[in-house]
């Protein structure tokens, strides 16, 4: 396969920029993931981000003109076969033959190239492919590129794309909040069928029921949860099982806090903190394999560390009553243990066969 390139050297490195089709990249690359070794420096391809991505491009025809970042490493580089056609202010332009093989290792992008491999409509996509780093740099890029990036806010990012959006995007935009609201109430009402919140959630707002919280108060702790746009791809009956093992899981690593009405985890603000990890833990607990109540509860024991017992007098009771900044501040601390016991339950997971 010949592609036309611009060609510059980075350091050392030689660099290649040109335009491929999207399912092309797919089929000729692979990534360095931890589902196919113990060593992988990339987390295992979700399919639901890149069931987003698809609805993203096929639903708005929305633009990904973020390049792909790949690399040749250096025992397969005698493959390529560059021709230089010319050269200006130091930048060359030829053209290199591409062997129809699993040649690139994708650094940056492994959620837009199985997005882009499952596309109705094929597309063109920009490619930058590095010659010949060691795997070792690989990884080294990997973690720079995604570590340093940093995330605008949510609501300037939704404020700008209302105000530039076409008419399409901003129909998408409202579906999308219109699922997430009827997820709520789904998960809600569920939720108060079965399980450890069952029939203790005050459906009605009555004053005087004696029930643990209201349903806006648990429809609003879930927000989070049903704008994430990983889980909004889901079908509903798989979100509603994943929060009711969610909660089951929290009753295994608390079998009393939920049953006692004066625990904080029967209150508006235990519901807003548990809501607020319960992404994280869905999305560690299906990178390791196992979202299973036991799988969930692994994930959440480190947790004991911060909140203890959920008790009011405990260790969160400076936080009570703060208002969502404390929500957040709790959120957080709580967010960072979930993610240290997830690295240590991947190292210590048996290698996957490929």
């Amino acid at each position: 396969m010949e592609l036309r390139v611009i060609k510059y050297n980075h350091k050392d490195c030689p660099m290649y920029v040109t335009a491929m089709s999207g399912k092309k990249v797919a089929e000729i690359s692979d990534v360095d993931s931890s589902d196919k070794g113990p060593n992988g420096y990339q987390r295992e391809r979700s399919k639901a981000r890149c069931a987003v991505i698809k609805g993203y491009i096929e639903q708005t025809g929305g633009l990904i003109p973020g390049a792909i970042l790949a690399n040749v490493r250096s025992e397969k580089v005698d493959q390529l076969k560059y021709s230089k056609l010319g050269e200006q202010g130091g930048v060359e332009f030829g053209t290199i033959d591409i062997p129809d093989e699993k040649i690139l290792w994708i650094m940056d992008g492994q959620h837009r190239v199985g997005a882009f491999e499952t596309l109705e409509e094929d597309i063109f996509i920009p490619v930058v492919i590095a010659e010949g780093l060691a795997r070792a740099k690989e990884g080294e890029t990997f973690d720079v590129v995604n570590s340093n990036q940093k995330n605008v806010s949510a609501s300037l990012n939704f404020y700008d794309m209302m105000r530039f959006a076409g008419e399409d995007v901003k129909q998408w935009t409202s579906k999308l909040g219109k699922e997430a609201d009827e997820a709520a109430y789904r998960i809600v009402l569920d939720a108060n069928q079965g399980g450890p919140w069952a029939g203790r959630i005050n459906l009605t707002g009555a004053r005087g029921m004696k029930r643990a919280i209201a349903l806006k108060g648990f429809k609003d702790a879930l927000d989070p949860v049903v704008t994430d746009r990983l889980f909004a791809t889901l079908p509903s009956e798989n979100q509603v099982n994943l929060m009711r093992t969610f909660w089951q899981a929290v009753e295994k690593v608390w079998p009393t806090a939920l049953a006692d009405s004066t625990s904080v985890l029967n209150k508006t603000f235990g519901v807003h903190v548990a809501c607020g990890v319960a992404i994280d833990v869905f999305h560690y607990s299906e990178q390791l394999g196992d979202s299973s109540v036991e799988g969930m509860a692994r994930l959440l024991e480190p947790v004991k560390a911060i909140v203890g017992d959920w008790s009011p007098e405990g260790s969160l009771r400076a936080y009570i009553g703060g208002g969502r900044r404390n929500v957040r501040f709790v959120i957080d601390s709580l967010r960072t243990r979930i993610r240290n016991q997830f690295e240590e339950l991947r190292q210590k997971a048996p290698a996957q066969p490929a």
